[in-house]
């Protein structure tokens, strides 16, 4: 191996910088002639299965990175003599280079490349990659005016944990503890950066580096060098609690532009940019990246692939940022061996790494507030792995929220002009506690119940304390509400009435009649859109799952129960329930819930029966008894009446693939083949529909619903002279009957 090796298809132009684990150069792709900048991994380096390793993973962790605010990786090409990754080349600058020639940058200059940098970090956010050593040498200035994000050596998929590595005067509090990297980690660097170009100087300095960790775990932010204006913005990108961080990149952009308008108005940006790029245009003069000029850059991908990544150019040319992948090795994902000859080149076609699977586990953030006098101690769900980065974020905003919001009405509450006084005098400091627990977790659904506390004698109401559920779907990330678990039928006035009326025998005493004499002695409902102000049609109560049944977290005082001010959590059995739920929400209830009666033999049924494992619905007659089906790769029930010889079979199956009129067609062949009259037959596209007379002359009514992977079917039997008397029932049952999800195995 040797360091003056040289990807295939290019031709070295000149060098931009050599540090200690590689050397980046401008280079020129031989077959179309654009410009690009290689970045080589020293071939000692090399030979050591982790760098190499890491040197690869630095790739694939950019892969899925598509912002025009993050440098674009064309191509990773690896062979026995070395290894290169091909990046866009950039006319422009590090910020390092413009802060060592300017020092301070004007606010809108500074301001403008802060929102660049946030909105490429939250482009690597949405990927599920948290960069983890932001810093003025990482992000580039063009002369165009515009910033772009480059070298994620350091980077960590979201939610997983990393060395303690980083750049140490921009390194979070939660990074020196060597926890998870998370996008707050990413906005706490960002802002010590931003801070840096408006006061010249980073936010902490010391001359150890257990002294630089304690400022940045202990010491407030000293915002007096900071303009007045731009200080609240400091304050919250640097938080030491990720918690009091803006949970995204994105939701710190919004804040930055209310702030940046209100401080130098609407056309600050473009300011900024201007002087930036004029700054940018003649330092990059003084570079090989000047040649990019006439030359052009590689704006179209080289290789199969355009992804993401890049190196800055300084001025010298001498001081390039490195290679430093070999901070991380301890806890990167190896992704290839080295091959023994040839090359190895993969982009963005290649298949990805495997992800972790999705996994949820309890935090807890303590802390006080910077900028009010409040302690918390909050306990929550965070989701890591899993196949897609944006649900993940989903999941994680979504279960964050309920001690988020709790925490802004506090926090709101007590900067309260109005009621500074009372805090004084009280001497106080409100304190804020949530405890999280998981009621159910299935492998499409998450419901989480939060119990909240406060210690104020000022903000002493009950309703501080009142707890709150949240339940989420864990494909698609989002918060399931009323629509997502209730039959259509159910948000109505009448549904809401039925509602309540199955809910009331759990209560402990009641719905309360209301007191006003315009109510005539009406008793309160579930529904929302009998409270004040009125709502849609929605039970008037948060709602978790259990194993069990569904929790109600009924606060009496909110119903108009003036005497039963309070709380109370109440159960309800998924047997009493079910039936008003939507069927693809019992499935994903999952088969820990007995969501329906499943009576044993010769037990009497009534009202709905869903079956636990395929998630399929239909009402039952009164007065049928109900014995186990078991069918080949399936399970289900019978319902049968004696008196009038009449059974209904329904059950669902691992068998699917198959169209509707092909099943159709093998159905009618066999009734005939046993000797059984088809009389009527339907192909309805998802499912069919066929009726007639079996061999012993009894009528039969058959339905089938087939989806990839599953089928859900319900049976009709019973005798001809019963017919008058078992329309309605059949009628009925048909009607009602749901197939669950059919697009998987169960």
């Amino acid at each position: 191996m040797s360091d003056t090796w040289q990807a295939p298809g290019f031709t070295e132009v000149d060098v931009l910088g050599v540090g200690g684990f590689g050397r980046v150069v401008l280079a020129k792709h031989q077959d179309s002639g654009r410009m690009v900048a290689i970045k080589y991994l020293l071939a000692e380096y090399l030979a050591d299965p982790d760098l190499a390793a890491a040197f690869r993973r630095e790739a694939w962790l950019l892969s899925g990175v598509r912002s025009r605010h993050v440098v674009q990786l064309f191509d990773f090409i690896e062979t026995p003599q070395g290894a290169a990754l091909v990046m866009e080349a950039v006319p422009g600058v590090s910020l390092r280079a413009l802060l060592a020639t300017e020092n301070v940058l004007a606010p809108e200059s500074a301001l403008a490349i802060l929102k660049g940098s946030l909105l490429g970090l939250a482009d690597a956010h949405a990927a599920g990659v948290v960069h983890r050593d932001y810093k003025p040498g990482n992000v580039l200035v063009s002369r165009e005016g515009q910033s772009k994000l480059v070298d994620f050596g350091l980077a960590t998929l979201d939610g997983h944990n990393g060395l303690t590595a980083g750049s140490p005067s921009y390194m979070a509090p939660e990074q020196w503890a060597g926890q998870p990297g998370q996008p707050a980690t990413d906005v706490y660097a960002a802002t010590c950066v931003f801070y840096q170009c408006i006061t010249g100087h980073q936010p902490f300095e010391a001359s150890t580096t257990d002294e630089l960790r304690s400022l940045h775990q202990m010491a407030p932010v000293p915002l007096d060098a900071v303009p007045e204006k731009l200080r609240p913005l400091i304050a919250r990108g640097m938080a030491k609690d990720p918690a009091w961080r803006p949970s995204t990149s994105d939701a710190f952009v919004a804040e930055l532009e209310t702030v940046a308008r209100k401080a130098y108005g609407k056309d600050w940006e473009k300011r900024g940019w201007k002087r930036l790029a004029t700054s940018a245009a003649a330092l990059t003069a003084l570079t090989p990246l000047a040649l990019l000029t006439t030359a052009g850059t590689a704006a179209a991908p080289i290789g199969a692939g355009a992804v993401a990544a890049g190196v800055p150019a300084t001025g010298t040319g001498a001081g390039a940022t490195a290679v430093i992948v070999g901070k991380v090795v301890a806890v990167l994902v190896v992704v290839g061996a080295l091959v023994t000859g040839g090359i190895l080149v993969f982009n963005r076609q290649d298949d990805p790494p495997a992800s972790a699977p999705l996994t949820v586990a309890m935090r807890t953030d303590s802390g006080r507030d910077q900028a009010l006098p409040i302690t918390y101690d909050l306990q929550y769900p965070q989701v890591s792995g899993g196949p897609d980065a944006a649900v993940r974020q989903r999941l994680n905003d979504a279960l964050r929220a309920p001690i988020d919001k709790r925490l802004k009405a506090i926090r709101d509450a007590r900067a309260n002009p109005n009621w500074q006084s009372q805090f004084t005098e009280a001497g106080e400091t409100p304190a804020a506690r949530s405890t999280a627990q998981i009621l159910l977790r299935t492998p499409t659904l998450l419901s989480v119940r939060y119990d909240h506390d406060l210690d104020s004698k000022v903000l002493g109401h009950t309703t501080w304390r009142f707890p709150e559920t949240v339940t989420v779907d864990l494909a698609t990330g989002n918060p399931l509400g009323p629509p997502d678990m209730f039959r259509p039928e159910v948000l109505t006035a009448a549904g809401m009435r039925t509602l309540t009326d199955r809910i009331e025998p759990h209560t402990r005493n009641g719905f309360c009649q209301l007191a006003s004499v315009d109510d005539n002695g009406r008793k309160t409902t579930i529904d929302a859109a009998d409270q004040t102000p009125a709502r849609g049609h929605v039970p008037a109560a948060s709602i978790g799952f259990t194993k069990t049944g569904a929790e109600f977290e009924i606060l009496w005082y909110d119903l108009g129960c003036t005497t039963a001010a309070g709380k109370e959590t109440v159960t309800v059995p998924y047997a009493e329930i079910s039936d008003l739920l939507q069927p693809k929400f019992v499935t994903m209830l999952g088969t820990a819930t007995p969501s329906s009666p499943t009576p044993p033999s010769s037990s009497p049924v009534s009202n709905t029966y869903t079956n636990p494992r395929f998630g399929f619905t239909v009402r039952i007659p009164q007065g049928y008894t109900a014995a186990p089906y078991s069918p080949d790769n399936g399970d289900g029930m019978t319902f049968t009446n004696t008196a009038l010889d009449a059974t209904l079979t329904v059950w669902g199956t691992n068998a699917g693939g198959r169209t509707s009129a092909a099943a159709l067609a093998d159905a009618a062949a066999e009734t005939e083949a046993n000797g059984g009259q088809v009389t009527y037959r339907k192909d309805e596209g998802d499912h069919y529909s066929i009726s007639g007379y079996q061999s012993d002359g009894k009528i039969f009514y058959e339905r089938d619903f087939l989806g990839a992977d599953s089928t859900a079917s319900l049976r009709w039997v019973y005798p001809r002279e019963h017919k008058t008397d078992l329309d309605t029932p059949v009628s009925t049952t048909v009607d009602t009957f749901r197939p669950g999800d059919l697009s998987q195995p169960h």
